[in-house]
């Protein structure tokens, strides 16, 4: 059973509920909860039985400012001290932290079993469950759409990493930076998916617009694929039995 708690409750859900998609047992600690009284954190962590803790800190998004504020030190605190719960092997931290950060110091000096997971700045790709509906499907992409992208990692890619971290798969006491890269430009992520992804300049984009083809575009810090309808399939009842087939293996 893992415990996570985060300072960014829109990404701390998002990652709860990848988890629970994959049947990953966890438990939601809320961060004011963790802090509020010292112990709060090691006492939840005796109460579920925990064996890892996971830390979700403000991280960047596409396009957006860098986090602010920075991530309090009370949390990464209350962390440390409930990896010394009975049972407690991992704490995984999700973080925007530098090298220098005193946190990062703290938790090197801590002797604490850690993964750190740095990702470069997220995106997502919008209609939610897009990616689904892309099969054989023809995407025409504005070399300025890929562009924009260039440096940034699909919501995704940071969800492998924490679960490559969670089985086993990243040694502790490393700091593992979840970079851009080719494998995860906005051409592969929507290849993968099964679309046919095109670069395509203004008239042709235009062009395709007019004839109804998909194509994709910036959309703050996501990218949103214009003339793709989101599956008929709500989220809900996925999310449900996720989280009942996780429930029947914890």
């Amino acid at each position: 059973m893992l415990l996570i708690t985060g300072e960014d409750p829109v990404l701390t859900e998002q990652v709860c509920d990848g988890l629970s998609q994959r049947s990953i047992a966890h438990s939601r600690v809320d961060a004011v909860h963790a802090t509020a009284e010292r112990g709060n954190l090691f006492q939840a962590a005796l109460d579920a039985r925990a064996t890892g803790i996971v830390v979700i800190e403000p991280v960047a998004w596409r396009g957006a400012p860098p986090p602010s504020p920075p991530p309090s030190a009370g949390l990464l605190a209350a962390a440390l001290s409930a990896t010394r719960a009975p049972g407690v092997t991992s704490l995984l931290l999700v973080t925007s932290r530098r090298d220098d950060d005193e946190g990062i110091r703290r938790l090197r000096r801590d002797g604490a079993p850690y993964i750190v997971l740095r990702p470069a700045p997220l995106f997502h790709v919008l209609p939610r469950g897009a990616e689904r509906s892309l099969r054989d499907r023809r995407v025409l992409i504005p070399p300025e759409v890929a562009e924009a992208f260039k440096e940034a990692i699909p919501f995704g890619a940071l969800l492998l990493a924490i679960e490559r971290a969670l089985a086993g798969e990243t040694p502790q006491g490393t700091i593992v930076e979840v970079a851009a890269s080719p494998e995860h430009s906005v051409i592969e992520v929507l290849s993968r998916a099964g679309a046919r992804p095109e670069l395509a300049g203004g008239l042709r984009s235009r062009i395709g617009r007019w004839f109804g083809q998909a194509i994709a575009r910036a959309d703050g810090a996501d990218l949103r694929l214009d003339g793709v309808e989101a599956p008929a399939t709500s989220e809900a009842p996925r999310r449900a039995v996720a989280e009942a087939l996780t429930a029947a293996g914890s």
